[in-house]
């Protein structure tokens, strides 16, 4: 494969290794806890995102995942609920340690969060963008915007018209305003685990103005 070389595909089970050195990496997990620790902290992640997903796609670049994108209809397969049994493992390991207890607690934080989010506007949505990333050393290479946009005509051959997205301060949010979504709610909180405080912002798409914009 030459180094010019990029292949895109959907996930499978030996990427899964490196995708959750991606989630770790781009969460910065390994800032706020023990190496152990942050592993399991983005195995959580990462099995909770393909509990809920019925599209992925990632990039290879010279053989080595470059980007990950993970999202979802509301019609997602039963049979993806299995990866809450991987979930629950990684979530054990960390309740096994008082840091791991502060980093579950963290979660449960998050989803209070976007709870608090969706609130703001009561609007209903045809699916999420649950998780994108691509590598730090492959940022401004057309990677991101080919994988967003694969997940848009995934959303646009399945009848869909809007989606939305979670997201904060901690990641590269301008991109999605760059791209025509929406920021349509937004609430700051202390997050202790982490020792900061945060913005987080819901993001609505609409796939006709994304496509055709």
């Amino acid at each position: 494969m030459s180094a010019d070389t990029l292949i895109y595909r959907a996930i499978e089970k030996k990427d899964y290794a490196a995708a959750a050195q991606l989630i770790k990496d781009t969460w910065q997990y390994e800032k706020v806890a023990s190496s152990n620790n942050a592993l399991h902290m983005a195995y959580v992640f990462l099995y909770s995102s393909l509990a809920h997903h019925n599209f992925s796609q990632v990039a290879l670049r010279e053989g080595k995942l470059a980007g990950l994108i993970l999202g979802r209809t509301n019609e997602v397969p039963l049979k993806e609920k299995r990866y809450y049994l991987n979930m629950g493992y990684y979530l054990i390991r960390l309740l096994l340690t008082s840091e791991g207890k502060q980093a579950v607690q963290s979660f449960r934080r998050n989803l209070q969060v976007n709870q608090a989010l969706l609130k703001q506007t009561y609007e209903t949505y045809d699916g999420e963008l649950t998780f994108f990333a691509v590598d730090a050393s492959t940022r401004q290479s057309g990677i991101g915007s080919h994988l967003f946009h694969s997940y848009l005509t995934f959303m646009q051959n399945e009848g869909a018209r809007t989606f939305r997205l979670f997201t904060d301060t901690s990641c590269t949010y301008a991109f999605y305003e760059s791209k025509g979504m929406t920021r349509i709610g937004a609430v700051t909180r202390r997050m202790p685990f982490l020792d900061k405080e945060m913005s987080f912002f819901l993001y609505r798409g609409d796939l006709q103005e994304l496509i055709n914009g």
